[in-house]
């Protein structure tokens, strides 16, 4: 069963897709480690058959596009379409000895579509009917850390959560930090006095 391409191709696609969740629902870390394992293990198990590299990176790239075009912007919902499409071509030229059943293909393109229109998308709604009011009330004073060094911009971890962050002085990786305002995903945030940090 392991060198079998429908299998091979199900764990492959399982890890995308499972990592996709994790994109759309972030901060627990428990689906992105999933996903990772998913993945790790299709592509090991595709090490040990003849596939089309270049058709797998096709169709990395289509599955990307069709789950991050929307959360990036939902405009672009419609392209994103076109990213199943490439997935669902490359997924034809996946392995150069043996094919995955087009049955298969169409199931998991039709699912991964009901999937994402039925779950993510809601999810993705639902975060975005967030009030900004309600975010900032979520968000600041809560403490954190910088991850990157701020230099007007920079990176900070809150609440588990990695996010953009601007500071009126030089912060250094590591140092503790509070949120002072939030204007859409960037934080505005200054050096967590003593007693704050504590």
């Amino acid at each position: 069963m392991l060198s079998d391409a429908n299998f091979v191709y199900f764990l492959l696609m399982a890890g995308m897709w499972v990592s996709a969740t994790g994109t759309y629902i972030p901060g627990t870390g428990v689906a992105e480690v999933l996903g990772i394992a998913l993945i790790g293990g299709a592509l090991y198990l595709m090490s040990l058959l003849a596939v089309n590299w270049l058709a797998l990176l096709a169709l990395v790239a289509g599955a990307s596009l069709f789950f991050l075009l929307p959360l990036l912007k939902s405009e672009w919902e419609p392209l994103a379409i076109a990213g199943l499409a490439i997935q669902a071509l490359a997924s034809f030229f996946l392995f150069n000895d043996t094919a995955v059943s087009p049955l298969f293909i169409a199931v998991g393109v039709v699912l991964a579509f009901a999937y994402h229109r039925g779950i993510l998308r809601s999810i993705l709604q639902q975060q975005r009917e967030l009030s900004s009011t309600q975010k900032d009330e979520f968000l600041v004073g809560a403490r954190g850390r910088v991850m990157a060094a701020i230099e007007e911009r920079g990176t900070v971890q809150v609440k588990g959560e990695l996010w953009t962050a601007r500071s009126r002085m030089r912060l250094e990786p590591g140092t503790e930090i509070v949120v002072t305002q939030q204007e859409g995903l960037e934080l505005h945030v200054e050096k967590a006095k003593r007693e704050q940090a504590n």
